[in-house]
């Protein structure tokens, strides 16, 4: 696996290649550790993000002789982790007691339900103390350190073991610290990218030699984001753009059909209208109708109506429209074909099966056999009617035959 690389090694290595192989910053200040208030960064390196904006970056670099602090510990978090599972345990054999008892389970079934409830909850607890109750040290410690952007840099031979890289990995990422891995050459393998915080603060106040460090980074400074900082808007972005498709996706899914078709009121199978006749049209002025079709309609001799043909013992059941004088009828009927509904067929009221009020009935023209049909018709025949905006004067279901 070759020698261990020193620690002081890993903080030159990064302090001669990060500026120039990542951030690229034309002025920028490096400096091995460099020391806060109360604490000193391993490497820390400044330049200017924007006009007067310092921008901080620190490294804190580990070696195999501090391999410890890579690895995960518990910090201060025993009795909360402990005082979890015994609340979880005990609620679980209590319930699971109480159970049993009442459901008269056999003894060797209770205790067996006992310990496996009890293995399955330490190792969910084993679980959630790995996720959240332990940490590694060397992340702790990178949180002590006012920056924008924090790494982490290790030998690439210094963690051995993959599994303990991947966690090292993870708790990195979830940290938003950047993990750095050099190798023997002193080159650099960026793992895990951090996430840059507060873009524009002044963390540079919180170190010494600020004036210093001022006088160098802004002379002839390269402004712009840094790669994390890109990497971060286009992970917004496209987030944005993947809300957004979702979003249209799921107004097309609820709005697919046209949203402004109408229906009406009691959608009802209306009587054939034959084709070529326009009913879409607005509404009949039926009162102008009749004032420039009255003249136009004989009623001094009209043609005197005559009974449909029955067969023998043959039973018909009629939809009238309505009954009226001769020359009415005639009206109704020109009405009625000027809202485009053809069929209409005149015949005397003394064909009906009951005395009529009037000499002359208009008919829809169609015959059925039975009462029930025929007062469907009518429901259909009136639904269309309202549709239309046609005066509807009595329609009714009446059957063929003299009133005797």
């Amino acid at each position: 696996m070759g020698k261990p690389l020193s620690e002081r090694f890993i903080q030159q290595s990064v302090a001669e290649r990060l500026n120039k192989d990542y951030y690229r910053r034309r002025t920028a200040y490096v400096s091995t550790e460099a020391y806060t208030k109360l604490k000193r960064a391993d490497v820390l390196l400044a330049f200017m993000r924007a006009p007067k904006r310092p921008y901080v970056v620190v490294v804190e670099a580990k070696s195999r002789t501090t391999i410890r602090q890579l690895r995960l510990s518990k910090h201060g978090e025993k009795g909360a982790g402990r005082l979890l599972s015994v609340v979880l345990l005990a609620f679980v054999s209590a319930y699971l007691g109480h159970r049993g008892l009442e459901e008269g389970w056999a003894m060797p079934v209770l205790v067996l339900a006992l310990i496996g409830s009890n293995l399955a909850l330490y190792f969910i607890v084993m679980r959630v103390q790995l996720r959240f109750l332990r940490s590694v040290p060397a992340i702790r410690q990178l949180g002590q350190y006012p920056a924008n952007e924090s790494w982490l840099a290790v030998g690439k031979n210094t963690l051995r073991d993959p599994i303990e890289l991947s966690t090292l990995r993870k708790h990195c990422r979830k940290n938003g610290v950047g993990l750095i891995l050099v190798d023997a050459r002193g080159r650099l393998f960026y793992r895990e990218i951090p996430r840059p915080r507060h873009i524009f603060n002044d963390y540079l106040s919180r170190y010494g030699r600020r004036s210093e460090i001022l006088a160098t980074i802004d002379h002839q400074p390269t402004y712009g984001p840094t790669p994390p900082e890109k990497r971060q808007n286009r992970r917004r972005l496209f987030s944005v753009l993947v809300i957004l498709l979702v979003v249209a996706g799921l107004v097309m899914l609820v709005y697919g059909e046209d949203p402004i078709k109408e229906t009406s009121e009691g959608s009802i199978p209306a009587l054939p209208t034959p084709e070529g006749v326009d009913i879409g049209g607005g509404p009949v002025d039926f009162e102008a109708l009749a004032d420039t079709t009255g003249d136009a309609t004989p009623t001094a001799n009209p043609t005197p109506p005559r009974c449909p043909e029955l067969k023998p013992n043959e039973v018909a059941y009629v939809v009238v429209d309505g009954l009226y004088a001769d020359a009415d009828a005639s009206v109704r009927m020109t009405r009625l074909r000027a809202a485009g509904i053809r069929g209409h067929e005149m015949i005397a009221a003394t064909c009906l099966d009951r005395d009529a009020r009037a000499p002359a009935a208009v008919t829809t023209g169609k015959r059925y056999a039975g009462p029930q049909d025929a007062r469907e018709a009518a429901r259909r025949y009136r639904a269309l009617l309202a549709s239309l905006r046609v005066p509807v004067d009595t329609v009714e279901v009446r059957r063929l035959g003299s009133g005797e």
